[in-house]
């Protein structure tokens, strides 16, 4: 447990310093990189991304994996905008957007645990399903007819911050502390470590599967409605690129893919890292579609990276032998 700790403190001492180099760069090469304007904008642009990837880290610390963060998403935002055009009480269209993230996560459990089948598999399906469902929702339109009041709240600042980002952050204590002081959380860490041992142990299984999918789901419904916020307005295609962008961010963050190792500030130092080149980017006018190509890049070396190392070395050890 302590190589393991000490494993992660060293992964966040890394990205912490590169985030910090990243700063450092664009603020020689750009003079608004560091304005007040500048920094807030980054904070609340990473908000509904941080919330995903804080999703994924649980799922992924429980050895599962979820694909359909990104289409949870859009469904909150899509369910909400539906239910208030149609007249429904606007507390009410919150907690029944909430509810459907839930929904899914508790769907997406039932197929991994009773079914047995491939969490990948089963997530990818369930992405699709659940992105189809928006599309029929929204008929292809962008709804913009929501209450100021929910709206406005892109304009609230909590001690000079931005209240989506302070939600982000709040968020993140609330399950870094479930994850590494209470019992459930040391539950979730041994069934992703190996569930055999874990079940032997008196853990049940299942029930923590259901919680940490259902929970996942949650916390992407909550990202929907934090995006939607945001952009003032809901969209069919929100979360489309989620995937991608917040597993990376996770992985570099040093949670595996395999379980029982993680921690929610990794995966955050990881989305922010992502959110600054973003910026970055945008601030030297460079054309953004060679990010995806980079985080396309940085996935495969962070997952392949045993492969890649044992690779290089082979030729080495033959010439040895």
């Amino acid at each position: 447990m302590r190589i393991v700790r000490s494993g992660q403190l060293k992964i966040i001492f890394i990205l912490t310093g590169v985030n910090i180099l990243i700063m450092a760069a664009l603020t020689y090469l750009s003079p608004t990189f560091m304005t007040y304007g500048n920094i807030t904008a980054v904070m609340t642009r990473m908000s509904e991304l941080g919330m995903l990837a804080i999703a994924e880290t649980i799922v992924l610390i429980g050895g599962g994996f979820d694909i359909s963060i990104g289409a949870v998403m859009a469904l909150s935002g899509a369910v909400l905008g539906t239910l208030h055009v149609m007249g429904v009480p606007f507390y009410l269209s919150i907690i029944i957007a909430l509810a459907a993230g839930i929904a899914v996560g508790l769907l997406n459990a039932v197929l991994v645990v009773n079914l047995r089948l491939t969490p990948f598999i089963v997530t990818l399906a369930t992405m699709a399903i659940v992105r189809s469902v928006v599309y029929a929702l929204l008929k292809g339109n962008v709804l913009t007819e929501l209450p100021e009041a929910f709206l406005n709240l892109y304009y609230v600042y909590v001690f000079k911050l931005p209240l989506l980002f302070v939600i982000l952050v709040a968020t993140a204590v609330i399950m870094a502390i479930m994850l590494k002081k209470t019992i459930l959380g040391r539950r979730i860490f041994a069934i992703g470590g190996n569930e055999k041992t874990a079940y032997v142990s008196g853990v049940y299984v299942k029930r923590i599967r259901y919680f940490v999918y259902c929970l996942s789901g949650f916390i992407c419904a909550l990202a929907g409605l934090l995006f939607t916020v945001r952009i003032r307005a809901v969209i069919p295609d929100a979360g489309l690129n989620a995937p991608l962008e917040v597993i990376t961010a996770v992985l570099i963050g040093g949670t595996t893919i395999y379980g029982g190792k993680g921690s929610i500030l990794g995966s955050l130092l990881g989305i922010l890292a992502m959110y600054l080149l973003l910026n970055g980017f945008s601030l030297l006018g460079l054309n953004p579609f060679w990010e995806v190509i980079i985080l396309g890049v940085i996935l495969i070396v962070v997952i392949g990276q045993e492969g890649i190392i044992k690779s290089f070395r082979a030729p080495f050890v033959r010439t040895r032998a």
